[in-house]
């Protein structure tokens, strides 16, 4: 379709002078207005499934607060959207800009407060999302100064001057979105733990620490930009120990089960979205965006690792052994079954969204998902675990003890994992 417009203007003046001695002149001017297609895109984790005790203390920890907001509290954030460039107007009052244009506001820093609080006075929005942001705010106790530029790039739009608007492009993000990558941000690498009890059926209790790291330079949350745009996520790290109660289960032989654990590592590298495409051949009814997208690498490890290093994302984890389980063997006390795993998913081919009018009236968001493993992560873990049996450090074969010790091992390992990969799911999803 067409994209530009050339409009031309001429006039024959009015002749004072030597009207009978030269041909009268045509004045004449010419320009040329053109348009570039853009967009507004995000990419990004949503804490959409969790219950408000986890998220409480998920963004409590990643804020330096205490936070106790309800569920209905946190599904108002998730279906509430904020006007992008209303925020940045909110911001720009916060921070005493004035006579600036946006890129100039997104120059600058802010706490996590002030984001809070200008997301809460954008016009429009519900009164609950708004109570609760205003907690948030008022909760939040981070000081850390966070790059407005490393949330939001507007691109081109942001030339414009404070309370101007662009013609024809919205600029909307999802409240809870916006949120949760403001304080991913301001938590600046730092372990938040997170302590799930007895959430999961059949599980004593649950130790959950996440780490986000710092997303790749130049690559905001949320972009407005041409083809070729690209935003992305900052890497994630996941620790989950989970502990199983063997129950002095009985196996046969003269051997107890005592107990079972599940020290799971799972780590996310960043997953980006590239705009590829944006048409309207018959008009504004007719335009349809296209946006490749690339899940995150996903490792996962069972095994033991140094917490010192766990977020510190300059350096690769490691891992080694470590015990699985605790077995009696007779008058013996405790045998130890020591073991590990690792597993990949990768997702190399990018996934292809595309959006018409209709998705992006409706704010529509599409998810990709890493495609190339035909089981759930820690079933797949499970699976592939390596077990010893360890006896005070004595040189004696217990290749048989591990055959009465395996199979009920790996069956109350595989009895959480459906529900165990529901929890990461919802910590990862999309």
């Amino acid at each position: 379709p067409y994209n530009a417009v050339r409009v031309t203007l001429k006039k024959i003046p009015a002749r004072y002078f030597a009207s009978s001695l030269i041909p009268t002149p045509v004045i004449g001017t010419q320009a040329i207005a053109s348009m570039t297609p853009q967009a507004t895109f995000s990419v990004g984790s949503r804490l959409a499934s969790l219950d408000g005790g986890i998220l409480n203390a998920l963004l409590g920890g990643l804020l330096g607060s205490n936070i106790s907001l309800s569920v209905m509290d946190y599904n108002a954030l998730l279906s509430a959207d904020v006007s992008v460039l209303s925020f940045v107007d909110g911001l720009a009052t916060q921070l005493n800009l004035t006579g600036v244009s946006y890129s100039d506001v997104l120059a600058s820093k802010a706490t996590i407060g002030q984001i809070a609080t200008a997301m809460a006075n954008v016009p429009g929005l519900g009164n609950t999302s708004k109570v609760a942001l205003q907690t948030i705010a008022s909760k939040s106790t981070s000081t850390v100064q966070i790059p407005l530029s490393h949330l939001i790039d507007l691109g081109s739009v942001g030339k414009l001057g404070l309370g101007q608007k662009p013609a024809g492009l919205g600029v909307d993000a999802s409240a809870m979105g916006m949120l949760t990558a403001a304080a991913g941000l301001a938590n600046g690498s730092k372990q938040v733990d997170v302590a799930l009890g007895a959430a999961i059926p059949g599980v004593l209790s649950t130790t959950l620490a996440i780490a986000i790291g710092e997303p790749p330079q130049s690559s905001p949350w949320l972009a407005v930009g041409e083809v070729g745009a690209i935003v992305r996520t900052a890497q994630t790290r996941i620790k989950l120990i989970v502990k199983i109660g063997g129950g002095n289960k009985n196996v046969g032989g003269g051997i107890t089960l005592v107990s079972v654990s599940l020290p799971l590592h799972v780590e996310v590298a960043y997953a980006e979205a590239k705009l590829m495409d944006i048409s309207c051949p018959t008009g504004p009814d007719s335009i349809k965006v296209t946006v490749a997208t690339r899940p995150g690498i996903v490792e996962g490890h069972l095994g033991d690792s140094s917490s010192a290093g766990f977020a510190d994302f300059t350096n690769k984890e490691t891992f080694s052994n470590t015990e699985i389980a605790a077995v009696k063997l007779l008058l013996i006390p405790v045998v130890s079954v020591v073991g590990s795993a690792a597993f990949n998913m990768a997702n190399n081919p990018a996934t292809t969204l595309t959006f018409n009018k209709a998705d992006i009236d409706a704010k529509t968001i599409r998810t990709a998902y890493t495609q190339n493993f035909t089981q759930s992560l820690t079933t797949s873990l499970v699976s592939g675990l390596s077990l010893t049996a360890n006896l005070l450090g004595l040189p004696l074969n217990l290749d048989a003890l591990l055959g009465f010790v395996k199979p009920p091992v790996v069956a109350l390992l595989n009895s959480v994992a459906a529900p165990i990969d529901t929890l990461l799911a919802n910590l990862l999803g999309a």
